[in-house]
């Protein structure tokens, strides 16, 4: 109650101060009538009764200053008081008070737009129940490159009732691409296979429906499904009553069961499914060949560290992998368990490159916080007279103090609301360029805004905590560029600081040094920042003049699935071998089509082995009885199309046909690695296109380039490659080269395979040169915004350099009409302002430097084909800002050979 009497009274001093004041003045002096009246009435005089009793007083000015001092709300009224004169210096200093917004704006801006990417994706918990507790739980093979790999399914059934570090166990298998049809057009869909326990362990409910039952998710459980909000509201309008109806999926019908709530996002970086099936698993923990994988997800118990969960999933892997069949053999060799939060598992690789970029903007906003602060340092100087005057009346010390701090928590406020204004307006950009358009075509703003972080890009939003950053970040901004100015400009003696006025002393040695420092500062992280630039730039360009194996212009790309209203969903061979002559037919046929082909992978196209491989005399340095393969099916024009070339031997023709003995092309890698690069005529027994139980021999009849799969900068594997008649795939991806653009052909080829088999939806249309941009976007968008950061530091630090030598000859204009008098040329001067700024450019080149020698380790990892300390990357770096700041510094250094001699004489 107190504590509101005293708000209350507050409120009412401040709303109604002219009255108060009024109030007060008008007791004040009726209570000095008062005394005066009575010594009146004592026997004094009018005069001699008014003169004591002012001097018994004080005087009214001092009282009412001392009452007000002690009124509630005194704080803010001062603090009102400080932010009108601030203002009224501000509006009175408009191109210091613009330049500084600016400044401060592009610096918070940046900053609260990297960190609004790194809180969303990184900080933010996830939106499932209690998310801290969920864990992936992953098997990885370093020998391979393979991490993040999903665990046999029937050893997920073992560890849900086997393990004592996790409350449930669930999991997931993925199905990339399914046919949705009926209701309409065929549809590509794509969706995933759960466990029972999966949603509720995330805390998922259905808004319509229910979740899957126990006996629904055992192997030959009834077919059901659930279906995505998306889905539901697209392809059924949003009925409420779909619950029970029939879809027919991959040619089967199910019953649909639920549909999820809307804000539900799958925990998969790489997929959004449109509906999820039961996981069909068997009751049985046994390993048997053929067998499928899972990716499993967990919760904690309680009191359970990762590191106690992840001794305990090694253990029990170990032990499971001693029961695998001889098939299997291989497998548990050189087998890593994983166990990961759920959250830095989805992240990934994307959290070092955005701490990279947060430090990197950070950098940024040092520089533009220095900027400022040399600017007001110089604004301090200026009106060093005007403090000075102030104290000598009677201000304290911290109260000049905090009025300087409230004119730079002014200007950091509408700096931070500029800044957040850009932060808006990127994630917008962002969302706006993640959002389908429908357009085959998408705009170069569209590709440069575009995020590589997959689905996670459109998680990527301002909130509360968002606001609350940008709040720290304008008053931690307000200490960085405020109080040193602050207490640099009250620190003097009174008396001293009107006589340096008097005799024309500009600044102190302490305030130059101060001012100088700064610039080096600022001078040495603008280095840094373009020495990163360069490096990543050069990886960039490395990345892209890499051997590929491939050739990605002219080339458009699509996919298919080919499924049957059977039982089993698969077509039979001969009806996929009679479906991929007739499409490569027709494509060829089609006016702009140099060549075309059916492949189950495409270039780039991240993959697994899919195969396994033994040897008759041949060693190898695996143990295990087989090594696992990439396999991949191709039409005889494959190679001609993705302009892959034949090093020996010949590609696929008509008379690889099916029924005959099955011929094989491996790449160079596979070559060299099993048969000393002398492979053509060889032979190999492969269980592609059968089990593992059953090989055939493969004899090698040629021999082509590497083909880069997944990233450009990853190193080749092993591949082999068969012909599409021999071993067909349902799996689908059409590739066609063109004579001009391919993006043209984008509705062609739709009408094409829709006159092959009008039921086969095509996706995932684009093309190859598409597809070499969404492989180097994550490194493109980290190397253009460090190279934006950049620039912006070359620039801030060379309006650092300009303004402070600008302000340093304005204040010296005295100095340089002396000079000339006493026979100083006019391009002494000149090279006297630039000798004077190449000391503090130099030394913060030197700096920036080795700091960057220091740091460059922390992007080691986003490197290609370039050291950290590539000395072309300092060179240019180094040369590019001392030029610019160099540069900088010559427009005040021609200002001061410009002195008029006659104007500085007349002016004292």
């Amino acid at each position: 109650m107190k504590l509101w009497l005293r708000f209350k009274s507050a409120l009412r001093n401040l709303s109604r101060k002219p009255q108060i004041d009024g109030q007060l003045d008008y007791e004040l002096r009726a209570y000095i009538d008062m005394v005066t009246d009575e010594r009146v009435a004592g026997g004094m005089s009018v005069a001699e009764a008014r003169r004591t009793a002012m001097a018994e007083f004080g005087g009214i000015e001092q009282v009412k200053q001392a009452v007000r001092d002690n009124r509630a709300g005194v704080r803010m009224d001062l603090l009102l008081q400080d932010l009108r004169y601030a203002s009224r210096q501000l509006l009175r200093n408009r191109g210091f008070t613009l330049t500084a917004v600016i400044t401060l704006g592009l610096g918070i801006g940046a900053t609260t737009a990297i960190f609004t990417a790194v809180y969303s994706l990184l900080l933010r918990p996830l939106p499932y129940h209690n998310s801290s507790q969920l864990v992936s739980v992953s098997t990885s093979w370093p020998k391979y490159n393979a991490v993040s790999q999903p665990v046999v399914a029937a050893d997920l059934v073992a560890a849900q009732s086997a393990t004592r570090s996790f409350e449930q166990v669930g999991g997931y298998s993925l199905e990339l691409e399914g046919n949705l049809t009926g209701n309409g057009d065929p549809v590509r869909v794509a969706g995933a296979r759960v466990t029972a326990n999966f949603f509720p362990m995330l805390g998922i409910v259905p808004q319509v429906g229910r979740a899957f039952l126990p006996n629904e998710v055992i192997s030959g459980g009834p077919p059901v499904i659930l279906l995505s909000d998306q889905l539901w509201r697209q392809k059924f309008n949003g009925d409420p009553r779909v619950v029970g109806k029939a879809a027919v999926l991959n040619g089967k019908e199910q019953t649909i069961i639920g549909v999820l709530p809307s804000h539900f996002s799958f925990p998969d970086s790489s997929i959004e499914p449109d509906y999820y099936a039961p996981a069909g698993l068997k009751r049985d923990t046994t390993v048997s060949v053929p067998f499928f994988v899972m990716y499993v997800i967990a919760r904690l118990r309680p009191q359970v560290s990762i590191e106690q969960a992840q001794a305990e999933m090694r253990a029990f892997f170990e032990a499971r992998g001693r029961t695998y069949p001889p098939q299997m053999a291989g497998i548990p060799t050189g087998r890593q368990m994983v166990v990961e939060p759920l959250q830095r598992h989805l992240t990934g690789d994307d959290r070092k490159p955005l701490f990279i970029l947060l430090a990197s903007v950070a950098a940024v906003l040092l520089i533009a916080c220095t900027n400022v602060a040399n600017l007001q340092l110089a604004r301090a100087v200026s009106r060093q007279h005007e403090t000075a005057l102030r104290g000598a009346l009677g201000a304290s010390r911290f109260r000049l103090i905090r009025q300087s701090l409230v004119e730079s928590l002014f200007l950091s406020s509408l700096g931070a609301a500029l800044g957040l204004a850009i932060a808006f307006l990127t994630t917008w950009l962002v969302h706006l360029a993640g959002a389908p358009s429908g357009s085959s075509t998408p705009s170069q703003v569209s590709e440069l805004l575009r995020l590589p972080f997959g689905k996670l890009s459109t998680a990527i939003q301002i909130d509360g905590w968002v606001l609350a950053f940008t709040i720290g970040l304008t008053l931690l901004t307000t200490l960085l560029f405020g109080l040193a100015p602050a207490v640099s400009g009250v620190r003097k003696d009174l008396r001293n600081a009107l006589q340096t006025v008097a005799l024309r002393i500009t600044s102190s040695r302490d305030q130059r040094l101060f001012r100088y420092g700064l610039l080096v500062i600022e001078v040495g992280l603008g280095v840094v920042l373009l020495i990163s630039a360069g490096l990543l730039v050069r990886s960039f360009v490395n990345v892209l003049r890499y051997d590929t194996g491939f050739d990605p212009s002219n080339t458009l790309t699509g996919a298919t699935i080919l499924r049957d209203d059977q039982a089993n969903g698969a077509w039979p061979q001969e009806r996929m071998r009679s479906f991929s002559d007739q499409l490569v037919g027709k494509l060829q046929g089609l006016p702009g089509v140099q060549v075309a082909a059916i492949t189950s992978l495409l270039p780039l196209e991240p993959t697994y082995p899919n195969s396994s491989i033994t040897f008759k005399e041949t060693k190898t340095d695996l143990p295990g009885p087989y090594r696992i393969l990439i396999t991949t099916s191709v039409t005889p024009e494959y190679f001609r199309v993705v302009g892959t070339t034949v090093l020996k031997g010949r590609p696929f023709d008509t008379g690889d046909r099916g029924g005959m003995s099955l011929v094989t092309i491996v790449n160079r890698t596979f070559a060299n690695q099993f048969f000393a690069g002398d492979a053509l005529g060889k032979r190999f027994y492969t269980n592609v296109g059968g089990s593992a139980a059953h090989r055939i021999p493969a004899t090698i009849v040629g021999i082509v380039d590497d083909v880069k799969h997944g990233a450009l900068e990853g190193e080749p594997q092993p591949e082999a490659f068969v012909a599409m008649d021999q071993i067909p795939a349902s799996r689908m991806r059409i590739a066609v080269r063109t004579l001009s653009d391919p993006r043209l052909l984008a509705n062609a080829l739709r009408q094409t395979v829709t006159t092959v088999d009008r039921d086969q939806p095509v996706f995932d249309i684009q093309s190859m040169d598409q597809r070499v941009s969404d492989a180097t976007a994550q490194r493109r968008l980290i190397m253009l915004l460090i190279a934006c950061f950049a620039l912006l530091a070359v620039v801030l630090s060379a309006v650092g350099v300009y303004g402070v030598f600008a302000y340093s000859v304005t204040q010296r204009r005295y100095e340089m009409g002396i000079r000339l008098v006493l026979g100083a040329s006019r391009g002494g001067l000149l090279r006297l302002v630039v000798m004077q700024a190449a000391r503090p450019i130099t030394l913060g080149c030197i700096v920036g430097a080795g700091a960057a020698l220091i740091l460059s380790k922390v992007i080691a990892s986003l490197l290609y084909g370039v050291t950290p300390r590539d000395a072309a990357s300092f060179t240019v770096a180094l040369a590019l800002m001392a030029i610019v700041a160099l540069l900088a510094s010559t427009i005040p250094a021609a200002q001061a050979a410009r002195t008029d001699l006659a104007s500085v004489l007349r002016s004292e």
